[in-house]
């Protein structure tokens, strides 16, 4: 307000800054007298519009200087309905389009349950709608994917009711279950009952195709392993209960066996993994622990792997998937070459290690099994632990080289080292480690089982009965929004004063009376 008492000015310089009055050539005295005298007397506005632009930039400033602002209300906070995207790309989404609907009269928006939650406009829901082809499986993404989401969901949406839409597969709810509040609500919707697929094939003998065949339910997955025969070219094969397979044959030359619907296609092994033993005169006695376990491990593939068991040392021509390194000799050059190329290298602690009396649990085991020496604390390359004791520390670790990898044991498959070579769960633990890699994308997607309804609400809090039956506090309104109006502000008193000074200069021009 004080500064709004600077339109006095422009004010006072109006009025005392008038046109001077018109010259009068009569030379008298009496008349020049007259005409300052009616000046000081007569202070009439002249040039009326000037001294409005003059205070109206002033005027403008002053507000200027007090910061105005544009004040908007927040629009009210609205539910949120979040559906998951294999949800969004199934069978399934006419199916909830009554409670979407529903939701949606309600006031609730609705998104995907991705990063950043993108809303989906009516229109884009509308043609949702038209059911998709139909696919034998849904495409799953990232691991842990919804539990996830639904966690960050809950956090941005604190004070809103949210109601997740997401498909019911077990293999969506993988990796920790986080604690989520109340004011969420998760639906299951079941999608495709079961389904049969290829999950690893391989050549057996000059005639055969062995086939491992995985088939998955709302309840079990399950495996079984059948032989063909090889067809001499590309064509249909016939499998009891899984039609549309074929066997063809890239233009790379990679052997693939493809279900109708699978655009990827499983490779066929060419030949047998073959496994090397080489051991020290040392540790003769943990090369027949070794082999013995990884026979057994053999049997669990579906092509067993030719094993040898050698103190003589491979060359490094040899085509091997692993080598069994028993020698505290390190790895000679040759094979570091051969590691970077996709080679897997094993090896164990070297002699003589420390005592120790920690112990290794598996997955699963029904006894713990006794650690009595380990290497001794030496600095490594960075490492992946495969194996942990009760300590936490390493048992076995793994680091990657190139296309290979090396696997280093901590203790020995000795009974004087660990009760590993006694313990009938090494073949098992072996088998994990020697088995072809499947990618876990590839068994998710397959996976039709359903997650129980008690699991998801189990990740949800419920509210206490104290609070339940306490009032609850309002919810917290969403603060309203302001824009600074000062910048227009400074423009538009900086266009006034340009048009006020293009007025300024224009001088009414001065009319002369001539003398008669």
């Amino acid at each position: 307000m004080l500064a709004l008492l600077g339109l006095l000015v422009p004010l006072a310089i109006h009025l005392w800054n008038r046109r001077p009055g018109r010259t009068v050539r009569v030379g008298s005295v009496r008349w020049l007298a007259a005409s300052a005298n009616r000046r000081l007397r007569s202070l009439k506005l002249e040039q009326l519009l000037l001294l409005l632009l003059r205070a109206a930039v002033v005027a403008i400033l002053a507000v200027a200087l007090a910061g105005p602002a544009w004040q908007r209300p927040a629009p009210p906070a609205r539910g949120q309905v979040l559906v998951s995207p294999e949800l969004l790309t199934s069978m399934n989404i006419p199916s909830v389009r009554p409670l979407v609907d529903s939701l949606r009269r309600k006031g609730y928006e609705v998104s995907r349950l991705e990063r950043g939650f993108l809303l989906i406009s009516a229109e884009e829901w509308t043609a949702l709608l038209a059911p998709p082809a139909s696919t034998d499986s849904l495409g799953t993404t990232e691991t842990a994917f919804l539990w996830a989401r639904a966690e960050q969901a809950a956090r941005r949406f604190a004070e809103r009711p949210v109601h997740l839409l997401t498909s019911a597969r077990l293999a969506d709810l993988q990796g920790t279950r986080p604690n989520l509040p109340p004011n969420l609500t998760w639906q299951l919707i079941p999608t495709a009952d079961s389904g049969a697929w290829v999950q690893a094939a391989a050549f057996s003998g000059s005639d055969k195709l062995r086939l491992l065949i995985g088939r998955s339910d709302e309840e079990k997955t399950t495996f079984r392993a059948t032989s063909v025969a090889r067809p001499a070219a590309d064509g249909a094969l016939t499998v009891p209960d899984l039609s549309g397979l074929r066997y063809e044959t890239s233009p790379t030359g990679q052997v693939v066996v493809r279900l109708a619907a699978d655009s990827a296609g499983t490779p066929v092994q060419r030949a047998a993994p073959r496994l090397w033993v080489y051991y020290a005169p040392d540790q003769a006695e943990d090369a027949r622990y070794l082999g013995a376990a990884l026979r057994a491990a053999g049997s669990g593939l579906l092509v067993p792997p030719v094993i040898t068991v050698s103190a003589v040392a491979p060359t490094s021509t040899d085509s091997l998937a692993w080598v069994f390194w028993l020698s505290d000799a390190p790895m000679p050059a040759a094979w570091k070459a051969r590691v970077r190329q996709g080679l897997i290298w094993w090896q164990q602690a070297p002699a003589p290690g420390v005592a120790t009396t920690a112990s290794f649990g598996p997955p699963g085991a029904e006894a713990l099994i006794p650690l009595l020496r380990r290497a001794k604390a030496t600095t490594l390359p960075p490492s992946a632990t495969v194996w942990a004791d009760g300590t936490g520390q390493a048992v076995l670790s793994r680091r990657a080289e190139g296309r290979g990898q090396v696997y280093k044991l901590h203790t020995r498959l000795n009974p004087a080292w660990s009760g590993l070579p006694d313990s009938p769960e090494l073949p098992a633990l072996l088998l994990d480690l020697v088995q072809p890699a499947t990618p876990s994308l590839s068994l998710a997607r397959n996976d039709y089982r359903i997650a129980a309804p008690a699991q998801i609400q189990a990740a949800i809090q419920p509210r206490l009965a104290a609070a339940q039956n306490a009032p609850q506090p309002a919810a917290k309104p969403a603060a309203d929004t302001f824009t600074n109006l000062r910048p227009w502000a400074v423009l538009l008193a900086g266009l006034l004063f340009a048009v006020e000074r293009l007025l300024a200069q224009r001088r009414p021009i001065s009319s002369s009376v001539s003398t008669a």
